[in-house]
Parts: structure tokens; sequence; C-alpha cells
């Protein structure tokens, strides 16, 4: 009898062991998140993985997983793990990546969760439009960063100037002047690497600039290209005019991605470059140098025009936490995390962050909002085939493998062709 209620106790506690083995597993749930925000390098990411941290420390069956990527390899990884059925549970996307992930189906379609969404009135509508792709949204804007001509105002005053050229031929004057007045500094630098990220973020402006636009819609409801083979000339011979003619640029500066370009104006290589906010971050690297930099509106052609990048925190298609990632998603993405995590080198995109003090307070963020009403993303299509179009022809122009209007020809062809397979 003895033993039977010895075994009897050994089983009822192996159950309970069992069930609270159960249990435990159950609510120790692993969230993957995939992102560029390296607290190595910014005051942004150390902030952003503090509030990942915390959102383990309240939510205790939570563990966050943080992978960082840089962009390019970030793209193709998402893209590799969801042609495998796989991928992150949150994701951090630039927007032109909507459509593209949308297509290809590795993003989660979040509008019914949005839809009812008590935080979604504090996002402009221009952000939830990057978020968007065929009346359908896959995420919630994070980060919303103009693009600004950035510039040494010390080497500008070396060369005669008093402030930012205006006009793009002041631009070409400014640049030529500081080339040759400052020594061993160059007046302009740019990115046009054919996988560049944000080559195309430079060169969409000064075709907006010139009147023109990348894509419209025809009376059919069909993409169809939105400018003029004049209007592609005049933005290549600008760019030729700077590297070839004028050779206001670095020598073997054709084909700079974007950490070669920061790194340029950070050691004050060039004297101005388009850039966004993040570059707060390289204030260590640059001394005492940072004192001089100042923001100012991009040079103007027929009209002003600058990028307005969104960037978009999403759900992978193919995680098996969605709710979890999504409750931690608009954690994050509320009023307290999104003003810890944007206060450095970042813009908020909630408009009741960016209206507190600290924010419209910052003399480095004032001339990043301040153009904002300029800006433009871009439309929303797949953009990887188009944007490797664009930056192809232009580094042929660039390397003098083609004429400029030879370049722009070929741009509208190739953009044509792209915009049928679109369209289909």
């Amino acid at each position: 009898m003895e033993l039977k209620k010895i075994c009897l106790v050994s089983l009822i506690s192996l159950v309970i062991l069992l069930v609270f083995g159960v249990v435990y597993a159950q609510e120790t749930i692993e969230l993957q998140v995939w992102d560029v925000f390296d607290p190595a390098t910014s005051f942004d990411a150390v902030a952003r993985e503090e509030c990942f941290r915390q959102y383990e420390k309240e939510n205790p069956g939570i563990k966050i997983q943080h992978n960082i990527l840089v962009y390019a390899d970030l793209h193709e990884k998402l893209v590799v793990a969801g042609a495998a059925n796989s991928g992150p549970d949150v994701l951090h996307m630039l927007g032109e990546w909507v459509p593209e992930f949308a297509l290809m189906g590795i993003i989660e379609d979040v509008t019914d969760r949005v839809n009812v969404w008590e935080e979604k009135q504090y996002f402009p509508d221009s952000t939830w439009a990057v978020a968007n792709y065929e009346s359908k949204c896959y995420g919630i804007p994070s980060i919303a960063s103009p693009r600004v001509l950035l510039y040494r105002e010390d080497y500008l005053k070396e060369a005669g100037f008093d402030g930012p050229p205006n006009t793009w031929d002041e631009f070409k004057t400014v640049a030529q002047k500081v080339t040759q007045t400052v020594e061993g500094v160059y007046g302009f630098g740019f990115c046009s690497s054919s996988n560049a990220v944000r080559g195309p973020q430079e060169f969409l402006p000064f075709l907006w600039q010139t009147g023109g636009e990348w894509v419209v819609k025809d009376e059919n409801n069909k993409w169809i290209p939105g400018f003029t083979v004049e209007q592609a000339e005049e933005v290549f011979n600008f760019y030729n005019d700077l590297m070839n003619n004028l050779k206001v640029c670095p020598p073997g500066s054709i084909g700079w991605e974007y950490l070669e370009l920061d790194n340029a104006f950070t050691v004050g290589q060039i004297a101005m470059c388009h850039n966004g906010s993040w570059m707060q971050h390289y204030q260590e690297k640059a001394g005492e140098a940072f004192q001089h930099w100042r923001g100012a509106p991009m040079p103007a052609n027929k009209n002003r025009a600058t990028y307005f990048e969104v960037k978009v925190e999403g759900i992978g298609k193919f995680s098996t936490h969605k709710d979890e990632a999504w409750k931690f998603l608009t954690w994050l993405m509320g009023k307290d995390q999104m003003a810890k995590h944007t206060r450095g080198d970042n813009l908020p995109s909630r408009t009741d962050v960016v209206s507190l003090p600290e924010f419209q307070e910052d003399e480095w963020k004032k001339p990043f909002f301040a153009v904002i009403p300029d800006g433009k993303p871009f439309p929303p299509i797949p953009m990887a085939e188009s944007n490797k179009a664009m930056m192809d022809e232009l580094q042929a122009v660039l390397y003098q493998q083609k004429a400029p209007a030879e370049a722009a020809e070929s741009l509208l062809a190739r953009l044509e062709d792209i915009l049928e397979f679109i369209n289909e």
C-alpha cells in the first residue's frame, strides 16, 4: 500500500513537472527581428536596443532576437528567406521595398489590424501611403527622413560663399570653386553604384526638379514613364558636368555606395552631398569639423523637390507568432518608444512625437523638418529593376560609354519594358 502511495505521488509530481514544462515552453516565444540599426554606430540604435530589452522585462514570455544587417544584405536575405517560406517575425524595410515584397508574398497584410489601431491617427497620410500597396497596408511607418543638401560651411566660406547654392547653376559654380580653392577637397560626392540603395534616391529628385516624374498612371490606370527623353537627358548632362566636365567629384568615386559617400563627407574629402539626418551619428568621427556641418534645401531647377524616405516596420508572412509580433510592433511604434529611438540621428514619423519640444528645438533636425513639404517618396511600384536601369544608364554616362541623350533614350525604353511587365 505504501509503495502504491509513493508511486502515485511520483506520478503526480511527474505530471505537474510536465504540465509546467509545457506551459513554460509555450509562454517563452522568441521573436526574430531583422534590422539595420547597429548599437555600435548609432545613439538611436542603442536606444532601440534598450527598448527591446524593456519589452522583454514587461513581457517575460517574449524573447527578442535582434539580427542586424546592412540594407543590401537585408534585402537579399529577405528575398531568399521568403522563397524558402521562412523569414523573421518583425522586419525593417525601406519604403520602396513594400510593393516588391508584397508581390513576392513575404510580408504580412496588416490592413485589418491597422484599421482598428487607435494610434493610426498620429501618422500622416503621406507616410501611410508608403506602407500601402494596391490598397493594402503592409506595416507601420517608423522613420521619415527627407534629404537635404549637407554641406561644410567652412569650406564654402573659404571659397568665397556666404551660404549654400539655391539653383543648379549656382551649385555647379560653388562645387567648382571649392574644388579649385580648398586644398584636398572636392565640391561634391554622390552614390551611383548599380546596387546602390541611395543612388536612385539622389537621381530622382533631379528628375523631379526638371518637371518630370518617374512613373504616372495613364487613362487606363496603367503605369507609364512620367518623363521625357529631354528631361532625363538634362539630368544626365548635370551629372556628366559634375563628374567629367567640371571634375568636382573625387576621381574613382563612380560607383560609390552610401557608406563610401558618408565617410567621404565625414573625413572632409567632399564639401557637399545629398544626405539624411542619420549623419549625426558620425559626429564623434568628424570631431571639431562637425560644428561646420549645415543642412539646406536641395538646389532647385524648374521646381524644388527632394526625396522623402519613409522606413516601414512589418511582419513576416511566414511568422508563426503574428499576434505577438503585432503587439510588439505597435508597442515599439508607440509615442513613448518612438520618442526614445528617434531622439538622436533619426526623424520620427509620428506627429505627436515631432511636436515634442526636444524635437522642435533640435538645431540638427530643423533643416530636415523644413524641407518635408518638398519631399516625395518613391512611386508605389516594384522598384528593383527600374532602379537598376536608372543606375546602369547613369554609370554609362559617367564612364563616358554613352552620351547623355543616348542614355536618356535607353532609360526610357528600359522603363517602358519594365512597366509593361508590372502592368500585366
